[in-house]
């Protein structure tokens, strides 16, 4: 019998960048939520001992490129499983975004196979797994809101105080990492970032690279919200409020200015996953 399971995005409410190691990967500090915008992962169990991978819509990511893939093979190779898998990955998280959807989608992959294949392993065993996959992978096994530190795979519980809910704007186009942090790089003396709220270190690398992101911020500012900010390297970007009433109000008026790109009203979540059935 099969498994599914939501695998929620994140949001970055803060992101300052701490230094640079030696192998040329950024540290950074970064308050980290999980938020109920999810992709689904479905495992079944299949007679044939071999991964099966589909993604809705296709994504055309070859399986040694596809985090999930990734995570299903690193336990196979370690376990040995009597059966195979077949994986359907129903996305829905903006790809290229600063959300983390691949990521979560990994960590889905991983707790969802050790219940499938009755492994038995703990949640720090599976982040031991998630740190070989990549490094916002083991924020999504463990609690939320977390701070995340060094190149992102070290991790504490969060106390502060974390908004209720969050409209969330993704632009019609991606920001990719390297090129965001590669900028960043660049830039002597950056810029300060879009809010002394939700401060993000890559807001000046991020808009060097997309100037339009300025536009996209300043339709969110001014409706009332606590703050607004950007989602790791972007293109998302967020505004938190007090309550549903407000949020909803906020929504309704981008809608009406005929925003291009995705609007979504999310809410924190404890984890980063959810089993369905």
């Amino acid at each position: 019998m099969g498994l599914a399971l939501k695998a929620y995005a994140k949001l970055n409410l803060t992101l300052a960048i701490t230094g640079r190691r030696p192998d040329g990967y950024h540290t950074l500090r970064s308050l980290v939520v999980a938020v109920d915008w999810a992709d689904e992962v479905h495992l079944e169990p299949i007679p044939r001992k071999r991964i099966e991978l589909r993604t809705m819509p296709d994504l055309h990511i070859p399986h040694g490129e596809n985090l999930v893939y990734r995570a299903a093979e690193l336990l196979w190779r370690q376990f040995s499983p009597r059966e195979g898998v077949r994986i359907v990955l129903l996305k829905d998280i903006p790809v290229g975004a600063g959300l983390g959807g691949g990521s979560s989608d990994a960590a889905a992959t991983l707790v969802g196979l050790n219940e499938l294949w009755g492994l038995g392993l703990s949640t720090e065993e599976l982040k031991g797994f998630a740190r070989e996959l990549g490094a916002d992978v083991p924020f999504f096994l463990g609690e939320s809101p977390a701070w995340m530190e060094g190149i992102g795979d070290l991790l504490r519980p969060a106390q502060e105080e974390i908004p209720p809910v969050f409209l969330v704007l993704v632009p019609p186009f991606p920001c990719p990492t390297p090129k965001v942090y590669r900028i960043y790089d660049e830039l002597a003396e950056p810029a300060p970032g879009p809010t002394e709220v939700f401060p993000n270190d890559l807001w000046p690398a991020a808009i060097r690279l997309r100037p339009e992101l300025s536009g996209y911020m300043e339709k969110l500012q001014g409706l009332g919200e606590i703050g607004v900010g950007m989602s790791g390297s972007g293109s998302a970007l967020f505004a938190a409020f007090d309550g549903e009433d407000v949020a909803e109000w906020a929504m309704d008026e981008l809608l009406g200015r005929k925003v291009k790109g995705r609007l979504k009203l999310v809410r924190p979540q404890i984890r980063g996953y959810e089993f369905l059935r």
